[in-house]
């Protein structure tokens, strides 16, 4: 039984179906049906979506997109707010993480009929003191390069096919400056990093083993020449979708640190660009009440 008979849907007008208004008043009927009083909002320009939940107070709150839209969300959420995700995006991470239905008719049923559970936060703080919320990853360098690449509409209308065409461009055109990765006293060395709040990575592939999103730490993979990524044992076990941190070396920790000599690092969170190093991360445990 829902703690709220309460809901609103945020929704992204160029994350796939969910700018059409008519398409997101059909589910939101069958929230009404199952007794939720739901209120539909468009997001209007970058970040909306995280003033638009800023202000729902004990509402549940819907995501309607996909990665991009919730991490705006969980960036708004107040701590009383439960986050529920209609799937509409590219990759929809962490509704696969959650094992949540990647159908909308089914998301519907389980944000009326499922259970509701905390999952762990990774924080990104920048060199001025900025922060932002992350429920999957963040990406240092060279997949953040692969997101700068990417329009919106090339995500839109290729979909993943996009970010893999991207990968190629970006992986023999550019160049990839030491990054330093450091925990306490443990300092290594990677020309890319991803630092994983959870197991899967850009849809379903998986950089690390399950259970990361309640584990109360971050695990960052540290890929140490970029060219790595084209070898057989890895290659193939991305395709099979076997953990990138099986062939790579990783660190568990509450908090991480990354810099660069010099050099203009990007960052992207939950597949959007934010920034750029030094910057560090660390876990906020249990921060996030979602259906699941």
């Amino acid at each position: 039984m829902r703690a709220t008979s309460h809901a609103v849907i945020i929704g992204n007008p160029n994350s796939g179906r969910a700018g059409d208004r008519d398409f997101l008043e059909r589910h939101a009927e069958v929230l009404r049906s199952g007794g939720l009083s739901t209120e539909i909002l468009n997001t209007e320009y970058p970040n909306h979506a995280t003033e638009l939940a800023s202000v729902a107070g004990e509402r549940l709150v819907v995501a309607a997109g996909g990665d991009g839209t919730v991490n705006e969300v969980i960036n708004g959420l107040s701590p009383e707010a439960t986050l529920g995700i209609l799937p509409l995006g590219t990759a929809n991470v962490l509704a696969r993480e959650l094992g949540l239905p990647l159908d909308v008719e089914g998301a519907c049923r389980r944000i009326m009929e499922g259970g509701e559970t905390r999952v762990d936060l990774g924080v990104a703080t920048d060199e001025s003191g900025n922060e932002r919320r992350f429920a999957c990853m963040a990406g240092v360098g060279f997949d953040a390069k692969v997101v700068g690449e990417v329009t919106p509409r090339q995500k839109r209308y290729l979909r993943r096919l996009a970010f893999q065409v991207a990968a190629f461009r970006v992986l023999f055109g550019s160049r990839f400056p030491p990054v330093r990765i450091s925990a306490g006293d443990d300092v290594r060395t990677a020309r890319f990093a991803i630092v994983a709040n959870g197991h899967y990575y850009g849809g379903d592939y998986r950089v690390t083993g399950p259970g990361l999103l309640t584990s109360g730490e971050l695990e960052t993979v540290l890929v140490e020449r970029v060219g790595d990524l084209l070898r057989p044992d890895v290659f193939w076990g991305i395709i099979f979708r076997r953990p990138l941190n099986r062939t790579m070396k990783s660190i568990k920790a509450t908090a991480v640190h990354a810099d660069s000599a010099g050099d203009h690092v990007p960052v992207q969170i939950d597949g959007e660009l934010w920034g750029e190093l030094p910057m560090t991360f660390h876990v906020e445990p249990a921060a996030l009440k979602v259906v699941c």
